[in-house]
């Protein structure tokens, strides 16, 4: 390699860390100025940069996975909905459509045009999810999208510079927790502003007119690198079936790997039809998992922008779980969405052995809703990992996310937060799957009341009778179990937990990898 070249491989290197810096900075902003425990202890969100195409260039280092890859889709309406003639500096913009980003009304997501001078330059843009958004309390018991609660078009939340008073009142008037909600969009857009003057105090350093060579130069280079990684795996169709609790009757989720040469086509024909309960998750979200899993596999060392994606074609039937067609409700889309990895690691185990993950355990969200000591309404929702799956050298870890890497959130936070006592939080001995290398374990919370009143218990737990998978001989992790007084309940439907009763959640266990030591089978 000559000098020349060298320089400029550098300069490449150097620009790209610098806007992952950005982006990740944009991500910590928002969670030190967040308002809620959703963003500010689990951190729940995402933020990355985009050029002026809506091209995403460098995302946050943290950040949920199904966020970031539906981020990039959903900038790209964004750029549909609002041409470049028609932004001004000042404009900020937002929607919580399910179908055009993230996959439920949860997530409010956030775009700031950046200009240089009166040039727009790029964009920032960040995901959050909300305490609350009206209509039922974060659950998956909605019949269709319109029970679960306000839906934001594509619209300016602030037109240049001044605020849509009218579009704040409509969120406030519509949301149980006003304060905490406003206060975590405010969040969202006072990181991106942050994003977006250091975005410019680069261009300017490094004398940038626009982003436009730069990103392809970011883009490109990664894409080159996942074509290598996906020619490095042999040509062929690889395949598997995921069974899922599903609503009232088991789900699978179908999935076909063709690879050939440097490209793959992920297609979910025969996947369950989409159900009349949300639980069903959209394209956008289908998409951002699957990419996920694959670079996972492929090419986990590379950063990730749009040109991790340009190989990777994804197929799935209109109507199923996986692409929901509209209005179907999708409030709990991660109790599909969020499966996908494990079968992309499924198909892929016997020829990249090395590299899959067993099962894991997911994420299993409760939310409680009802009146304080002093009568004042107050809803929470806290996200419980089980065990991760085992892989291949290693044993799986026990209560953390995985594929979501929400952060479990600490008990003061939950009891500071809510009228609820914690009587226990542990880890489940020998819940996890048995093998040459064993699974995560799970974790056990049980909780009760501090009010008089009754809450509403809003619940969202998958693996309660199809347990975490192992791979290669390894055993399944233990399922899950939600109960009221040792009573167990349905993993998927409100109910009311009255004073003095006790709520306890059992998350799974992960999957084992490879048989155990001694095992006539191995």
């Amino acid at each position: 390699m000559s000098k020349k070249s060298n320089s400029a491989a550098t300069q490449l290197e150097v620009a790209w860390n610098t806007l992952i810096s950005i982006a990740t900075e944009q991500a910590a902003a928002m969670v030190n100025s967040s308002f809620s425990a959703v963003l500010g202890e689990m951190e729940d969100l995402s933020a990355g940069v985009f050029d002026a195409s809506g091209t995403m260039m460098a995302q946050s280092v943290q950040g949920a996975p199904g966020h970031l890859g539906s981020l990039s889709l959903g900038v790209k309406h964004f750029c549909t909905a609002f041409p470049i003639k028609t932004l001004k500096p000042g404009d900020v913009l937002i929607t919580n459509d399910p179908w055009l980003v993230s996959g439920h009304k949860h997530d409010i997501t956030v775009v700031t045009p950046v200009f240089l001078g009166k040039t727009l330059v790029g964009f920032t843009a960040s995901n959050c999810h909300t305490v609350d958004i009206g209509g039922r309390i974060f659950s998956a018991a909605g019949t269709d999208v319109y029970e679960e609660g306000l839906q934001i078009p594509l619209l300016k939340l602030f037109d240049a510079g001044k605020r849509n008073n009218q579009l704040f009142t409509i969120i406030q008037e519509n949301v149980r927790s006003p304060d905490l909600v406003i206060g975590d969009l405010m969040a969202q857009v006072s990181a991106n502003e942050t994003a977006a003057r250091r975005l410019t105090e680069f261009m300017r350093e490094n004398g940038l007119k626009n982003l436009r060579r730069l990103s392809l130069a970011i883009t490109g280079r990664t894409e080159r690198f996942m074509r290598q990684a996906i020619s490095a795996v042999p040509d062929g169709e690889y395949s598997d079936r995921i069974v899922l609790d599903g609503f009232d009757l088991p789900l699978h989720i179908e999935v076909k790997l063709t690879v050939k040469g440097d490209r793959i086509i992920v297609d979910y024909e025969g996947t369950s039809p989409q159900v009349a309960r949300g639980i069903n998750s959209v394209l956008n979200f289908t998409r951002a998992f699957t990419y996920y899993a694959l670079k996972c596999l492929l090419a986990p060392d590379s950063p990730n922008n749009d040109g991790s994606f340009s190989p990777i074609e994804v197929r799935a039937p209109e109507g199923s779980i996986v692409h929901a067609r509209y209005p179907a409700a999708v409030g709990g889309r991660h109790l599909v969405g969020l499966y996908i990895p494990f079968a992309i690691f499924g198909a892929m185990k016997e020829i990249l052995p090395e590299r899959v993950v067993a099962d894991s355990s997911v994420l299993s969200a409760v939310t409680l809703n009802g009146l304080d000591n002093a009568g004042k309404p107050y809803v929470f929702t806290f996200f419980s990992s089980g065990g991760m799956g085992a892989r291949a050298g290693k044993h799986g870890m026990s209560a953390t996310a995985f594929p979501s890497n929400v952060a479990n959130v600490p008990i003061e936070i939950m009891e500071q937060s809510i009228p609820v006592l914690i009587l226990k939080r542990e880890i489940i001995a020998d819940s996890y799957g048995h093998g040459q290398y064993r699974g995560g374990s799970g974790q056990r919370i049980a909780l009760t009341l501090r009010t008089q009143t009754a809450a509403s218990v809003s619940c969202m737990v998958e693996r309660t009778t199809s347990a975490p998978r192992g791979f290669l001989g390894g055993g399944s992790g233990h399922a899950a179990r939600l109960l009221i007084d040792d009573a167990s309940i349905d993993p998927k439907k409100s109910h009311v937990l009255k004073k003095d009763q006790v709520l306890v959640l059992e998350t799974p266990g992960g999957g084992g990898y490879g048989p155990e030591k001694g095992d006539p089978h191995g």
